[in-house]
């Protein structure tokens, strides 16, 4: 079952992403969190039916939710970022709003930032609420897996020094406004184990991370858990797993206005989109 949301003659609904088509199921869910909670609810039979170029992709989540990130989840990442793979997990958060869905331009302003970066991540999307969740208990929680690319300034991210101590700025640097892709859908039921998919980044066509999800440090189940123990998770709430080596800012490479990104996680899909300058 591939579950997400959509927008169709000027409406927003909630959709089942039935190979070439996408099939209208709003009726069935009173919110897109219950469509997480119950993805198996979700009849197609008879249900009014659009082509994927007739709709607009929307993030697979829910306005309320919760976007935790992973940092220096892959010991490669955190070798080529001069650091080592941290004792306990290592978060920050993203607000709803700086998520924007497949397809759509990823829209930065010129005069706030010049150095956009690219970070391919596998994401788990919760489906049932939880608190103090143990890691052998945890992935019961998880509605599905979606795609997330945590596009960066890195310009904004790296400035600070304090003390002669660096200083990361992850709001600045990770969490503005319509920044993060994330999508195309949830896909629920299928994966059979998170910690065994390939994980592809390009720009332009050309491979910039190629890994399993395998390497990483903290695994989706130990994630879960963790976050867990810090705050409930509830229904629509994501948990990207951080990024493998090749990133941008240590090739000396940053997108500009016109470039393609694509993020392909195994078993799920491809996430498109375009960079651009905000007007």
């Amino acid at each position: 079952m591939r579950i997400g949301r959509f927008s169709a003659d000027g409406e927003e609904r909630i959709g089942v992403f039935d190979g070439a088509e996408v099939v209208d199921v709003t009726a069935q869910f009173d919110s897109f969190a219950e469509a997480l909670a119950h993805p198996e609810s979700a009849d197609t039979a008879g249900k009014e039916r659009f082509a994927h170029d007739e709709v607009s992709y929307l993030p697979p989540t829910t306005d309320r939710s919760a976007v935790f990130c992973a940092a220096l989840n892959y010991r490669k990442h955190a070798e080529e970022s001069g650091r080592s793979v941290p004792e306990r997990p290592y978060l920050f958060t993203k607000l709803p709003r700086s998520l924007v869905g497949h397809e759509a331009p990823i829209q930065y302003h010129a005069t706030v930032t010049e150095e956009i970066d690219y970070e391919g991540e596998l994401a788990c999307v919760i489906g049932d609420s939880c608190r103090h969740v143990s890691s052998a208990e945890a992935l019961a929680h998880v509605a599905g897996y979606t795609v997330l690319n945590d596009v960066s300034a890195r310009d904004l991210q790296l400035s600070f020094s304090y003390e002669n101590d660096d200083m990361v700025d992850w709001f600045a640097g990770k969490a503005m406004q319509a920044t993060t892709p994330i999508g195309p859908f949830v896909v629920c039921n299928e994966i059979e184990d998170p910690q065994d998919l390939g994980l592809a980044s390009r720009v332009n066509g050309t491979t910039m991370q190629d890994e399993s999800t395998r390497m990483m440090s903290y695994s989706v189940a130990e994630l879960v858990a963790y976050v867990s123990s810090l705050v409930e998770l509830r229904p629509g709430d994501v948990i990207a797993t951080g990024t493998p080596e090749g990133v941008g800012v240590f090739q000396d490479i940053s997108l500009e206005p016109g470039d393609d990104v694509e993020v392909e996680i195994e078993g799920i899909g491809t996430l498109r989109n375009t960079v651009t300058h905000a007007e």
